[in-house]
């Protein structure tokens, strides 16, 4: 999951807001839809304990711009202090291969509100956005997300790293090393495809090490595999 800060207003001789420390709790790291389910749920919590702040939700294909298939409501709220509550997330209907995930994303945007007493002061306010990955998983794609993970297949070309999945679910990485040397940018791979990572100078050896991140945010066990040579 990943935090962006975008700056909303600057004047100079700015004051942070206390809301700006507490803020909002999203419940989850990753978002799984299983298509065999009318709804799923997101919950926000607000931590602050005097401020409401106003949430926008919304989903989108990965380009940050094309709108994926789903609706969520309600799409603008306020949450009050010390409240919860719950986005629902719908599939429309639109068509997705059923023989593999698909990867989407949702997007939660956060705005604090400004206390009385700041209302006439100068205030720095920061629009907090959570980007979470959302997985559509048809049913009775075959295999599991662990065994789309343990079975990458890894080669060696020159001063790349060719990973292979070979499997219908997403391998997103925790970790990934060659001979010990931690290989950077590896970051998601898709269902039945090639990843082309560059490998550090210092990376020697043929043995491949990697964990996953499961559906429950938490680093997979370790795996391990002996490099093909290309």
């Amino acid at each position: 999951m990943r935090l962006t800060l975008i700056t909303l207003l600057l004047i100079s001789g700015f004051h942070y807001s206390s809301a700006d420390a507490a803020g909002i709790q999203v419940g989850r790291t990753r978002i799984i839809y299983d298509a065999n389910k009318k709804e799923i749920a997101l919950p926000l919590t607000n931590n602050d304990s005097e401020l409401p702040w106003l949430i926008q939700a919304w989903a989108d294909t990965g380009d940050g711009k094309t709108r994926a298939p789903f609706i969520v409501t309600p799409p603008l709220f306020r949450l009050d202090p010390l409240k919860e509550q719950s986005l629902r997330i719908t599939w429309t209907g639109a068509p997705l291969p059923e023989d593999r995930e698909s990867l989407f994303y949702m997007n939660v945007r956060t705005i604090p509100a400004v206390a009385k007493d700041d209302a006439a002061k100068n205030v720095l306010r920061l629009v907090y956005k959570t980007r979470l990955k959302l997985f559509w998983r048809p049913q009775g794609i075959r295999g599991t997300a662990k065994e789309s993970c343990k079975n990458l297949a890894f080669k060696r070309l020159g001063n790349t790293l060719q990973v292979e999945s070979r499997g219908a679910f997403h391998s997103v990485f925790d970790s990934l090393s060659l001979g010990g040397v931690r290989v950077k940018n590896a970051d998601t791979l898709a269902p039945f495809s090639t990843l082309s990572l560059p490998l550090p100078s210092a990376a020697k050896g043929n043995t491949v090490t990697w964990r996953c991140i499961t559906d429950y945010g938490n680093p997979s066990e370790k795996y391990t595999a002996i490099l093909n040579q290309g």
